[in-house]
């Protein structure tokens, strides 16, 4: 009889969840794999279509009409196949309502999604992309577009709170639509009142790190990689149509023959579960072999880091690897690395010109006599797409060696995304009235979003061969700060 009764009860429960999280369902149509779990913290369940509940583990599949629900201070980041992630908050539930990617934009993909309670952030891949049509996500307040994006998302009762970090989304219900932009947030209180714009943003936890800053970074790296600024960590997906900056300084024979370097390069990149670059094919370099990832860090956009401390694999097309032995003290590799901004969005934004804010970097590395680990302090870009030419100022430190200018300007944006030449760093010392630089880099994403840059020089009375990489962000374009292409 007890058995029996507590059977019952148990299943008017469910009966309720999975009435909220699978409304308005077709019973078939849902084989198709949308993505995986990249993070998973706590308790997180996938609720199929047919109500059956299976537990959210990392790297478990999502399919399309799966709903996912996150407890009470669990947390969930998904994948998408078309490059797309969203990262839910706790108490959350999530549905992929209709999905459909195959590795193209020909206005047959779809990604249509329902927020049903709690917060999301969400930065968009392809789909969407070309045809904006092709994305929203249904909330009970408002039905949310984009125009190649990354926001934030709360439900607040009937209400609907987001903001948005890069590009533009639409806020649309029986009251109208509203566009909302970088930097901007708005507030719907209900799906038939007019959404407005406010000055609250929603607060979706983690605000940064899934995991403590001393899990991801040493003490050090903590005080200067990411200049203040949370970054979360996302997934970068392994594959070809990656472009890589690199600065580096190694002895290639180990004859004590120097080679300090910093160029970019088109490569398959081989990533770690946690956006480790671990291999990339078809430039000089190759993989990790004996040597260590010090440091990583990415925003599923563009992502950094530094291998030192061993020996590289010998990769064609170059055969001799990296030996990268003393570590901190001054071999070193720094990389930069993204998927480039189409051409296309290149050529549209001939008439801007964009800004960008330094988003993170490695520690510059030194081995002269005063060498060893600096910090990086601060950083601009400005593209000015009408000319295809670019401006780059970075600050660096060493502690004995004091602080660097490193500047390049009037660099040429070449076919593609990328853009080199050559700069002076000035300090004290041998470098007072500046010493030779070279720089090179790319840009990264939609619209140009993100830059990457890649920069070393040699003091060699003080800090020595000098290498480190920088991102940055756009923080503005056009004449007015806005940029047209963006919406």
């Amino acid at each position: 009889m007890f058995p029996q009764q507590h059977f019952k009860l148990k299943l008017s429960h469910q009966a309720i969840l999975l009435a909220m999280v699978s409304a308005a369902y077709p019973v078939t149509g849902y084989c198709i794999v949308a993505g995986r779990a990249d993070f998973v913290i706590g308790e997180v369940v996938a609720v199929a279509p047919d109500g059956i509940q299976r537990p959210l583990a990392k790297g478990a599949v999502i399919n399309a009409g799966d709903a996912i629900n996150t407890a009470a201070g669990a947390r969930a980041q998904i994948r998408f196949s078309d490059g797309g992630y969203v990262s839910l908050q706790p108490g959350s539930q999530f549905r992929v309502d209709e999905y459909q990617y195959e590795n193209k934009t020909d206005g047959k993909e779809k990604g249509f999604f329902s927020l049903l309670k709690g917060g999301l952030r969400a930065i968009t891949g392809a789909i969407g992309r070309t045809n904006r049509d092709t994305y929203r996500v249904a909330t009970q307040a408002a039905t949310i577009g984009i125009r190649g994006t990354g926001y934030n998302a709360v439900q607040e009762g009937e209400g609907l709170l987001v903001n948005v970090g890069e590009g533009a989304i639409s806020l649309t219900n029986n009251a109208g639509t509203l566009v909302v932009t970088s930097g901007e947030a708005a507030y719907v209180a209900d799906f038939n009142t007019a959404p407005e714009f406010t000055f609250q943003k929603p607060s979706t936890p983690p605000a940064g790190f899934l995991k403590p800053l001393d899990e991801y970074f040493s003490e050090a790296e903590q005080r200067d990689a990411t200049g203040g600024l949370a970054i979360l960590p996302v997934a970068l997906i392994s594959g070809p149509g990656y472009v890589l900056a690199n600065a580096y300084r190694y002895d290639s024979c180990e004859d004590g023959c120097i080679d300090l370097w910093s160029y970019t390069a088109d490569v398959t990149a081989t990533f770690s579960s946690t956006s480790q670059l671990i291999q990339y094919d078809g430039a000089e370099g190759g993989a990790l072999g004996t040597a260590s990832v010090s440091f990583s860090a990415t925003d599923g956009i563009i992502g950094w880091g530094r291998w030192n401390g061993g020996i590289t694999d010998e990769n064609y097309p170059y055969p001799h690897p990296m030996h990268l032995t003393n570590g901190d003290t001054g071999d070193t590799f720094h990389y930069v690395v993204g998927l480039p901004t189409p051409q296309a969005d290149i050529d549209a934004m001939s008439n801007i010109t964009a800004t960008y804010s330094l988003l993170g970097g490695t520690l510059p590395t030194g081995d002269g006599f005063e060498g060893g680990v600096g910090t990086l302090n601060g950083g601009s870009l400005t593209a000015y797409f009408g000319s295809r030419t670019v401006d780059v100022g970075l600050q660096i430190a060493f502690p004995a060696a004091g602080s660097y200018d490193i500047t390049a300007t009037g660099m040429d944006i070449n076919s593609g995304s990328t853009f080199s030449g050559s700069g002076t760093a000035t300090g004290s010392g041998y470098c007072s009235e500046g010493c030779y630089a070279n720089v090179a880099g790319f840009f990264a994403g939609a619209n140009a979003s993100r830059a990457g840059v890649a920069y070393s020089f040699d003091d060699p009375y003080s800090s020595g061969n000098v290498a480190g990489v920088a991102a940055f962000t756009k923080s503005a374009a056009g004449p007015d700060g806005i940029d047209p292409n963006m919406y």
